[in-house]
């Protein structure tokens, strides 16, 4: 009888834990692929479920100003900040996940362009009959990046009708993949994360953008300790090991 009630005592945390709603983690497609695989390590370990979603670092921010409730935001550094100081993230728990690089995709079994320099990714540009990359207009990263570098390689004009632009980077990729486009210009991890692109490399260092990635809680967050305990995960050894794999620079 004893026995029982020990054995039901100690399953109780884990059933509540099983019970409860999903942790909601609200990131960017440039930290999807990683959060995903290690939310689900993070589940099989802890029997706490994941709800995932991911946007562009603009939307994303401008859902939490209008209200989204999540536990979890991951989002470039620029814009933690701001939402930190606005009093929405909870400043005190910024981790850097990892540092990203804007890289070139072409499809698998294209050619590999030359990008190693400023003068030779323009050049691989012109060539492109149409290339992607994601919506500068909502504020995603690499998207706004891209608009801006094309701005100054002094291409824009040539380029505007032969540029497709997607709600996030992962779709531009997309479209290389299924040769809707012939480049694409993204985060690596985006790149990475899509079957059918290929990595060209990352753009030379005078066209480059590094973007700093962070996770904090949501200053109202339903879960505070379920977020941390995530971020921690996230942060950790294997977090660290996973974003590494995708592309970025961590320690």
């Amino acid at each position: 009888m004893h026995r029982r009630l020990l054995l039901g005592a100690l399953a109780l945390p884990f059933a509540a834990r099983a019970q409860a709603a999903p942790l909601r983690v609200l990131g960017t497609g440039a930290v999807a692929a990683s959060t995903r695989d290690l939310a689900a390590a993070f589940t099989a370990r802890t029997g706490r479920a994941i709800a995932f979603e991911n946007a562009n670092a603009g939307v994303v921010a401008r859902r939490l100003r209008e209200g989204e409730a999540a536990d979890l935001v991951l989002n470039s550094a620029s814009q933690v900040e701001r939402l930190a100081a606005d009093g929405i993230l909870d400043g005190g728990t910024r981790r850097e996940l990892g540092r990203m690089l804007i890289g070139a995709a072409v499809r698998q079994g294209a050619p590999l362009p030359d990008i190693s320099t400023e003068a030779a990714l323009r050049a691989a540009i012109l060539a492109a009959p149409v290339i992607a990359h994601s919506d500068p207009a909502t504020g995603a990263t690499a998207g706004t990046h891209a608009a801006r570098l094309i701005e100054r390689l002094g291409i824009a004009e040539q380029m505007r009708p032969r540029t497709l632009v997607f709600p996030g980077g992962g779709a531009a990729v997309q479209a290389v993949a299924e040769g809707r486009a012939a480049l694409a210009l993204s985060q690596v991890s985006e790149i990475i994360a899509v079957p059918g692109a290929v990595l060209v490399g990352p753009l030379p260092d005078s066209a480059q953008l590094v973007t700093a990635y962070l996770g904090a809680v949501h200053a109202r967050a339903a879960d505070r300790e379920g977020a941390l305990a995530f971020l921690t995960h996230l942060a950790g050894p294997d977090g660290q090991a996973r974003f590494r794999a995708a592309g970025f620079a961590t320690g």
